[in-house]
């Protein structure tokens, strides 16, 4: 069950705008974003905490706030008001791009 890759809401709230800039662009280059602070990822168990030891190096706990959130396999989306993407796409449960789940294997953290 530890290797079962289910979706992971991240959310963040950055002090400084370096480490703000930080924390995005490693975010962008792993994960889809929702909105500018809220990013959608595939993680099992040792992904998950790779990913958390690399953004441990990147805040200052005492001024940063991080959250990561698992969803269940197959969420059950609500949209409403104006949305990040362009009208008809939205999120139904289906899997993230290959290209998103299978980035964390080259990034180092």
């Amino acid at each position: 069950m530890a290797n079962r890759r289910l979706p992971h809401i991240i959310a963040y709230d950055i002090a400084n705008p370096k480490r703000l800039g930080r924390v995005h662009r490693y975010l962008k280059k792993i994960a889809l974003p929702l909105q500018y602070s809220v990013f959608l990822v595939e993680l099992d168990g040792e992904r998950r905490q790779k990913v958390i030891r690399h953004l441990r190096t990147l805040i200052h706990p005492k001024q940063d706030d991080i959250r990561i959130y698992p969803l269940p396999d197959k969420p059950e989306w609500v949209k409403l008001g104006k949305q990040f993407w362009d009208d008809g796409l939205m999120l139904t449960g289906v899997k993230l791009p290959v290209e998103l789940r299978y980035n964390l294997d080259s990034l180092e953290g």
